[in-house]
Parts: C-alpha cells; sequence; structure tokens
C-alpha cells in the first residue's frame, strides 16, 4: 500500500509531456465552448423571455391604439374601459333579470336582457362601441377646450360623493337639501286643495290604508364616504384594474359630456315654440269596405292615442254633393259593420253641421268620435306644437282661427274635425320633449364634430382584446 502511495506521488511531480500538455490545453478548449454555448443559449432565451415580457406589460400596452387629432388612445386604457363596461353590463343584466322575476317573468325586459346578452356574447362589438365612446370624449375635450368649458376637481369630487351616496343608500347634503325642499313644495301645495268631507258610516266600513313609509336614509359623512370610497375602489380594481384616480378622469370625461350637452342645447334648441290646443272628432272609416291604396304615415295626436295618418285629400263640391245625398237613416247600422269612406263623410258633415247650428263639441266628440284616446276628453289633444301630426293635418290646424271648425280632413282612419281652442307662439315646451330634443342636437352636433376630425382607428381591433372577454 505504502509503495502504491510513493508511486502515485511520484508521477504527480514528474513533469507532463507535450502530449499530455496538448489533450489538457484541448480540453480546457472544449469545455470553455461548451459552457460559453450553453451560457449563450440561456441568455438567449431569458433575453427573449424578457423581451416578450416587455412587450406584453410595457410596450404593448402603451402603444397608441387610435389617434384623435393629436391626441392618442392608450391601448392600456382602452384595455380598462373595455372590462369596466363588460362589469357594468354584466351588473345591469342582474338587476334587469331579477327586476323580471319580481314580476312574475311577464316579458317586461325581455327585449333589454336579449341585448345586453347579445353585446357581452360578442367582444368585437362590444370593443368597437368602447372605442368609439373614448374617441368621441377624446373629441369632447378638444372642442371643450375651444368653447372654454372645463370641470374643476370639485365637481368630480361631488359627482363623486354622489355615486358613493347611491352605492351606501345615503344622501349628500346637496340631495338631501332638494329632498328638503322638494317636501316643503309638495306641503304646502297639497295644502291648497279642500278634501272632500267623508260620511261617517263610510269611514268606519272602508279600512283606511296608509302609504308605506319612505325608509330614512342616512346623510354621507366623511367616515361612510371614505368607507364607500375604498369599496368602489376595490370593486373597479378588481374588475378592470382601473384607479381611484383613473376613475376620478372617467367621471370628469363624463361631467364634460354633460357641461357640453347643455352648451349645444341651449345654442341649438328653443324652449319655446308655437303651440295650439287644439280639439277633434274622428269619424273612422272601414277601408276593408272600401279599400284605398295609400301609404300610411305615423304621427302622434296628442298625448293619448297614436294614429296613422295619410295625407288630406281635399273635398270637391261634388264630392260634398254625393256624401250629403248619401246621408240617411242607416248610417249607425254601418258602424258595426264599418262605415265606407261615402258614409264616413257624410256622418262627419252632419256633424259639423249640427256644431255650426250651436251644438256643444265636447259632447257630440264623446258621443261620435272614434279616437277612444280623446273621446273622453272631449275631443281635446291638449297643447302640441308642430312636428306632433303629418303635415297635412298639421297645416289645417296651424292655420285655422281660434274658434273655427275645418272641413272634415281626410285621414287614413276616416275623417277629422279640427277645432282650435287657444293658440301660442311662445309656449314653453314639455320638460321631457325639450331635453330629448337637446340630447338629439348634441348627439347630431357631435357626430359632425367626430365626422371633421382627423382620427386613425385600428386596423384588428379584435386582436387587442384580451381572450377572458
Amino acid at each position: 500500500m505504502a509503495k502504491r502511495k510513493k508511486r502515485r506521488r511520484q508521477e504527480e511531480h514528474r513533469p507532463e509531456t507535450r502530449k499530455q500538455q496538448r489533450l489538457r490545453a484541448r480540453d480546457r478548449e472544449r469545455n470553455r465552448r461548451l459552457v460559453l454555448g450553453v451560457g449563450s443559449a440561456v441568455a438567449v432565451a431569458l433575453l427573449l423571455v424578457v423581451l416578450g415580457l416587455v412587450n406584453e406589460l410595457w410596450i404593448k400596452p402603451n402603444r397608441a391604439l387610435a389617434q384623435v387629432a393629436d391626441r392618442s388612445i392608450i391601448t392600456r386604457d382602452y384595455v380598462k374601459r373595455l372590462r369596466l363596461e363588460k362589469a357594468l353590463l354584466e351588473e345591469q343584466l342582474l338587476q334587469l333579470q331579477l327586476f323580471e322575476q319580481q314580476l312574475g317573468n311577464q316579458g317586461f325586459f325581455t327585449n333589454q336582457i336579449i341585448q345586453i346578452q347579445s353585446l357581452l356574447a360578442d367582444p368585437l362589438t362590444l370593443g368597437t362601441q368602447v372605442l368609439n365612446t373614448l374617441i368621441e370624449e377624446q373629441v369632447i375635450r378638444i372642442r371643450a377646450e375651444e368653447m372654454g368649458i372645463a370641470v374643476t376637481d370639485a365637481e368630480v369630487e361631488e359627482a363623486l360623493r354622489e355615486e358613493v351616496a347611491a352605492l351606501q343608500g345615503a344622501l349628500t347634503v346637496p340631495q338631501a337639501t332638494a329632498t328638503a325642499q322638494a317636501a316643503v313644495e309638495a306641503t304646502a301645495t297639497a295644502a291648497l286643495f279642500t278634501p272632500t268631507p267623508t260620511l261617517a258610516a263610510e269611514a268606519i266600513l272602508t279600512p283606511t290604508l296608509e302609504p308605506p313609509t319612505p325608509t330614512p336614509r342616512p346623510l354621507l359623512d366623511d367616515a361612510l364616504y371614505q368607507e364607500g370610497l375604498r369599496q368602489l375602489e376595490q370593486r373597479i380594481q378588481e374588475e378592470a384594474g382601473i384607479t381611484l384616480a383613473e376613475y376620478r378622469e372617467i367621471v370628469r370625461a363624463r361631467l364634460l359630456r354633460q357641461k357640453l350637452r347643455d352648451r349645444i342645447g341651449e345654442e341649438r334648441v328653443s324652449p319655446t315654440e308655437e303651440q295650439i290646443r287644439v280639439r277633434h272628432i274622428l269619424v273612422r272609416v272601414d277601408e276593408t269596405a272600401e279599400p284605398e291604396s295609400t301609404e300610411p304615415v305615423t304621427a302622434t295626436l296628442g298625448l293619448t292615442e297614436t294614429l296613422e295618418l295619410t295625407a288630406t285629400r281635399a273635398l270637391t263640391a261634388t264630392e260634398t254633393v254625393t256624401a250629403t245625398q248619401a246621408l240617411t237613416d242607416t248610417v249607425a247600422p254601418a258602424t258595426e259593420r264599418g262605415r265606407t269612406d261615402a258614409e264616413a263623410l257624410a256622418l262627419a258633415l252632419e256633424i259639423r253641421q249640427r256644431l255650426l247650428d250651436g251644438e256643444d263639441f265636447a259632447e257630440l266628440a264623446r258621443q261620435y268620435s272614434d279616437d277612444p284616446g280623446s273621446a273622453d276628453q272631449g275631443g281635446d289633444l291638449g297643447w302640441v306644437g308642430r312636428g306632433r301630426f303629418v303635415p297635412e293635418f298639421e297645416e289645417v290646424a296651424f292655420q285655422l282661427e281660434v274658434g273655427a271648425l275645418s272641413e272634415p280632413v281626410r285621414t287614413q282612419f276616416g275623417y277629422h274635425i279640427i277645432q282650435v281652442l287657444e293658440k301660442d307662439p311662445e309656449r314653453p315646451k314639455d320638460p321631457g320633449q325639450l331635453e330629448q330634443e337637446k340630447d338629439q342636437a348634441f348627439q347630431e352636433w357631435l357626430q359632425e364634430q367626430v365626422q371633421s376630425t382627423e382620427i386613425r382607428r385600428p386596423d384588428d381591433l379584435l386582436s387587442v382584446i384580451p381572450d377572458d372577454l
């Protein structure tokens, strides 16, 4: 054993031959190259992974998806907004489905439910709508700056407080003040009415039904606001990855749209219009009894009924004589089988003559008018402005002097006798109608601005939409 160790020590201290040195050098070079190759491959793989992550997490999200004039819509902002809109639609769908169940599945919300379900099932359509909204917001920002319109931080904060209050079932101070003022006004109005006395026996026999007492809503104090704000922030972060600061800008864009809508509405829509208070008696014609080739036009005659009116046909002298000759005692039974054109005209002429002879318009309307919506009101259609009737009916009504009776006006349903009770060249519009006209004016204005602005849209929007949407 000792000899073997001694021999090994001698061999270790023996100088290497040139061949051994070459072999050792060759092995070292081969190992070096192997290490370099593996290291390079690993480095390239890591670099590709890093580049992919940088592209997905930084470059791609921050790439301009669309261009509106000199302003960009960033992909990251678009995806976040898309997720938020999807979450809001899902919440709205659940609410509608709950309402539908509570109403016994009668189908009141079927159309809305189907529309939302279809939209959620079509990411491209939903994505296109969201992109259009973002484009409109950029156009609105540009035009608002030009018009000197802005939304302050205080206005954003107040809107946010109202949103949080709604989520918490509370009221902000301005809302509480407005509610209290409305209650005072309602009480003052009710005090003007004298209640009808009730007999003692009736009071005993008829149970008193007390209206349900509304649950009082708490006032949104700072503590409740901060708690609600925290819940809102957590919700939007989980659903869309949106920070509270980003959500404030979404609220600002909504308020800016409303401010511009109000400005454009005031500029383009008059709060008053020429209106007439009109009443009519309709004598219906059965088209199956005497078919006529007419093109129906839909128009609303007052608040009580929607009628389809056709062009007014002027009555010639020959037709008037013929209609008068056709007036017989068999007109009333004709209503059971449906009046022909001649029978309806004859009755209309008879009614008009009775009105000229002094009979009461309202009473004849209740007796003869085939417009059930206005007949009970004595034929009164209320105050109406231009555009509520078809042009032919409107032309006759607005040309009449107050108190005058029109000749029978032919429509698809029969003959109308029209009388104007009052005229007002600048009567305030109905608030609902006024708001609707302002909305329409703003939408028309906005489309004009979008079309006149240089906009670049993505060629392949679907590739940007996340797969989980």
